[in-house]
């Protein structure tokens, strides 16, 4: 596979490390269903990993160690328990507490999913000179920071989605919940090239398709971006700034610098340049 150039039209979100995460998580991810499938998804293996390193582990130490959030652990347990995989019952030292256990399938499983799992690693970083792959899962760790994981789960994959979730962190204290990564990497395509399609600004801003229509109703309801007629299609409704969004975007531009900087405080200034172009070389991989 020959790695994609970023595209020139997005805005700028090819410099930014949060954008570069995101990106390379839907590469994974993407390596994940063709290899794997949807049973289990990646987050689900980790949920897995997690349980069999820890006995009597809770929902929320699963959290913890697999690197989600409460809302969406509480999904991949109860997919987990619903397909098969694990079982829950009352802590007989807390009764508070429900501990998680494998189930028979679940084991073997997990020893079947060893070789898919490390072939989707290999897949993600093959876009990386096979000298640089090491290096770069150094780097990336050291942006994820220290978790609860186990040394399982100390691979390409889970490190993105641990890094991602860091950002998310520092990105939702910067901005008070007011605004989110997604978000701006709306705003950001928007700004420098107004008039594209729900479909195309999701592509530009590597934006879940399923998600977009959600995020773009929230920005048009703010009054941050507006909806008109395709010149080109009456048909169709294309989305851009609103005419006095600019400056907000702006402010917003320079407070998202600061969230990266704060993501990147582990490594100094070469590492992070170096980080930075392997990183962009993994999320535009295809």
């Amino acid at each position: 596979m020959t790695p994609a150039e970023p595209s020139e039209r997005d805005g700028g979100l090819s410099g930014i490390c949060g954008h570069l995460l995101r990106r390379a998580q839907q590469v994974h991810n993407a390596f994940w269903l063709d290899s794997i499938g949807g049973d289990p998804t990646s987050p689900q293996y980790a949920a897995l990993v997690a349980i069999s390193a820890t006995p009597r582990l809770d929902q929320r130490g699963v959290a913890a160690a697999s690197s989600l959030d409460k809302s969406s652990t509480m999904d991949v347990v109860a997919r987990l328990e619903r397909n098969g995989w694990i079982t829950r019952k009352v802590d007989d030292a807390d009764r508070r507490r429900q501990v998680l256990a494998l189930t028979p399938r679940a084991v073997t499983g997990l020893e079947q999913l060893e070789a898919p799992v490390s072939e989707v690693q290999q897949r993600l970083l093959s876009a990386l000179p096979a000298e640089a792959r090491d290096e770069f899962v150094e780097l990336l760790s050291a942006v994820a920071g220290d978790s609860s994981a186990p040394k399982a789960l100390n691979i390409p994959g889970h490190l993105l989605r641990r890094a991602q979730q860091r950002h998310t962190a520092l990105f939702a204290a910067a901005f008070d919940r007011q605004l989110t990564g997604p978000q701006f990497a709306a705003l950001q395509v928007l700004a420098a090239h107004p008039g594209l399609s729900q479909r195309e600004l999701s592509d530009l801003a590597a934006l879940d398709k399923s998600t977009t229509a959600d995020l773009v109703q929230r920005l048009v309801q703010r009054g941050l971006v507006v909806r008109s007629r395709d010149d080109r299609d009456a048909r169709l409704r294309v989305l851009s700034l609103a005419a006095d969004a600019r400056g907000a975007v702006a402010a917003f531009a320079e407070r998202v610098g600061a969230v990266q900087q704060q993501l990147l405080e582990p490594l100094s200034r070469p590492q992070r340049e170096r980080l930075l172009g392997l990183l962009r070389t993994v999320a535009y991989s295809s």
